[in-house]
């Protein structure tokens, strides 16, 4: 542990499970670690309302409106008593949860701080260009007050050009503080192939992409496989499909694959998760809309093989295609379908990719690598 900079301080604002998102996920670890690291003097405010139906994250209810105005009050409280160097906040990419974050940046740099912000997924500028007028121009205002923000890969930075010079926007990988078995994973079973979704089941997650491809890959192979489906339904923002239609539209999907595949349920215990991937021989997540998925280093530090989309936010800056896994066009079943059957036909390219995931996951993406770089990000916002 290092001895603690007091000239250095930092606030983070943001919510911490539950609900379970990559977000909240991510900020309880970093917590976790600049806690036990003790380089810097670390203060949170979790702007959680505890509700675990991710269904109303973003929108005007009640309860969202209450818990933005306590997120505000509570962060106010901490500015006083604290003085912190720097405000991290994981910006939103929605109306509701953008307005607080906006008079959370007037407020800080109120109190003589300066602010950080950290983009988990890729769909800021998507969210910023469909919004109406005055969205746009609270954002305009409000980002004036942002000194730096962390994105998740190379291809993200551009999304604040906007608002930010270059050398304020900073590449950050997430991380994963676990480690797995990693026993090889065409040796562990007679001759079967285990393939695992992981993630919440939403459309825009592809799901169903994934299942019409289970479908034809058993057409298409005589290998013994297993397909397991792991997660929550939730509604999908995105395009608009309920949860109650996923879970009808998924049922009907999945009778078609008969016994092949297992519907596991949600999965958010590190040791659950973990046995289960640690049981993946392919890890499949094609999803159309994302930053750089935890499930991916998560499965990577499994040692699977991964088989995700090309083009989406920092996927093939994390999947590298024919090394680690296969990327795949978005809502490309054919696609999606080849890459399950080369996977599970060749076994020798299978432990291939399974021990350079895990090769690149200690490479890129363990806690303390993350760690360095967070506070040398710190310190360089700090010194202005």
């Amino acid at each position: 542990m290092g001895s603690v900079d007091k000239t250095k301080s930092i606030l983070l604002v943001g919510s911490m499970p539950p609900p379970f998102h990559g977000s909240s996920v991510y900020l309880k670890k970093l917590v976790s670690f600049l806690e036990q690291d003790g380089h810097l003097q670390s203060f949170v405010v979790d702007t959680s309302d505890k509700r675990e139906d991710l269904n109303n994250m973003g929108r005007f209810d009640y309860r969202n409106i209450v818990a933005a105005l306590k997120a505000i009050w509570d962060t106010i409280l901490a500015l006083k008593a604290h003085r912190p160097s720097v405000v991290y906040v994981p910006v939103s990419q929605n109306a509701g949860g953008y307005l607080r974050d906006g008079f959370l940046f007037i407020i800080s740099k109120a109190f003589g701080s300066r602010v950080l912000i950290h983009l988990h997924g890729s769909n800021f500028r998507r969210f910023y260009g469909n919004s109406n007028f005055l969205v746009r121009t609270f954002i305009d205002c409000t980002m004036r007050e942002v000194d730096a923000a962390i994105v998740l890969g190379d291809k993200l930075q551009p999304i604040f050009k906007k608002w930010l010079p270059p050398e304020h926007i900073f590449v950050l990988p997430n991380f994963v503080n676990w480690s797995c078995k990693c026993s090889s994973r065409v040796e562990r079973r007679d001759g079967e192939v285990v393939l695992t979704y992981l993630g919440n089941i939403r459309e825009s997650k592809g799901i169903f992409e994934f299942l019409e491809a289970a479908h034809m890959t058993i057409s298409n192979t005589e290998r013994k496989i297993k397909f397991k489906v792991a997660g929550k339904f939730r509604d999908d923002p995105f395009t608009g499909m309920t949860e109650i239609q996923t879970i009808s539209k998924f049922r009907a999907k999945a009778s078609s694959i008969g016994p092949n595949i297992e519907y596991i349920g949600p999965v958010n215990e590190e040791s659950v998760k973990r046995e289960l991937l640690e049981g993946t021989d392919i890890f499949v997540f094609p999803s159309w809309l994302e930053g750089q998925p935890l499930v991916i280093l998560e499965a990577m530090s499994a040692g699977c093989p991964v088989i995700s989309t090309k083009g989406v936010g920092a996927i093939d800056e994390t999947v590298l295609d024919g090394f680690t896994g296969i990327l795949v066009r978005q809502k490309a079943v054919s696609e999606l379908t080849n890459a399950m059957v080369k996977l599970v036909a060749d076994d020798e390219l299978r432990k291939k990719m399974s021990a350079n995931a895990l090769s690149e996951f200690k490479r890129r993406f363990t806690p303390e690598q993350h760690l360095r770089e967070f506070k040398r990000i710190v310190d360089i916002v700090c010194a202005g």
